[in-house]
């Protein structure tokens, strides 16, 4: 096996330097001292020992993949961290249900015309209508899909000004095909939205800000599609119900 390939593996300096500090003279132990043939010499006693015990290679594969593992998830948690503090402050403005001291804090991604954030839907706004107060639920627009997914994401905001953000929130989840501007209003309408007002606010400065905040968000935590979640701080991405809601329950079980 050629030594730079080696050379990707953690075990690999475990299994070379033992190999050549048998081999061959201190002055030797750089790869960048060995002349071509004494380099050949420690690619053939890698190679014949590898080949002798492949329990070795394989220890030490295993041992990469975890490590990328645990690094891969550190990683995460240091990005997620300051994510989480904006989305749990007292500052934040995404739209939420529940109370702000609640145990567990559901965050959705979501997009309004995503097939997959749809059939999520009932799951998510099953917690959203937990009336214990121990399941806070915020709402964060991420329209990726489609334009018409930035106009609805941009409608919901300016709904929430009026105070009917759940309200259309449930009319355009529940809404199947294209939501054309006509669809928007239309929905809008039936969710007691004051549509001019609504259009008017659509085009406002927090509003563009507020959707390029959400999309650095979740950018800057590897959230490339809806929907993903955030439960007390841990990502779940994709509609894995399930998940999510093991998560919900060992943190109200936590907590209780």
């Amino acid at each position: 096996m050629p030594l730079h390939i080696l050379k990707k593996t953690a075990g690999f300096a475990a299994i070379v330097l033992p190999l050549s500090m048998m081999a061959m003279a201190p002055a030797y132990a750089s790869d960048d001292n060995l002349s071509d043939a004494q380099q050949k010499q420690v690619e053939s006693m890698i190679e014949n020992y590898l080949m002798d015990h492949p329990d070795v290679l394989l220890k030490a594969l295993q041992n990469v993949q975890t490590w990328q593992m645990a690094e891969k998830t550190r990683m995460q948690d240091e990005a997620i961290a300051p994510v989480w503090q904006e989305l749990t402050s007292k500052d934040a403005t995404a739209p939420s249900v529940g109370a702000a001291e609640a145990p567990v804090t559901v965050v959705e991604f979501f997009d309004y015309q995503c097939g997959y954030c749809k059939r999520a839907f009932d799951d998510v706004m099953a917690m959203a209508d937990d009336d214990t107060q121990k399941i806070r639920t915020v709402f964060l627009e991420l329209p990726i899909l489609t334009p018409e997914s930035l106009v609805a994401a941009k409608a919901a905001l300016a709904a929430q000004k009026q105070g009917k953000y759940l309200e259309l929130h449930r009319a355009m989840m529940g809404s199947r095909g294209k939501l054309s501007n006509d669809r928007i209003d239309e929905l809008a309408a039936g969710a007691g939205v004051d549509v001019a007002l609504m259009r008017k606010d659509m085009e406002g400065d927090d509003i563009r800000k507020e959707l390029a905040r959400n999309a650095a968000m979740a950018k800057s935590i590897g959230v490339n599609g809806t929907p993903a979640f955030l439960i007390n701080g841990t990502l779940v991405p994709g509609a894995d119900m399930e998940r999510v809601q093991s998560l919900v329950d060992a943190g109200l079980e936590k907590n209780s």
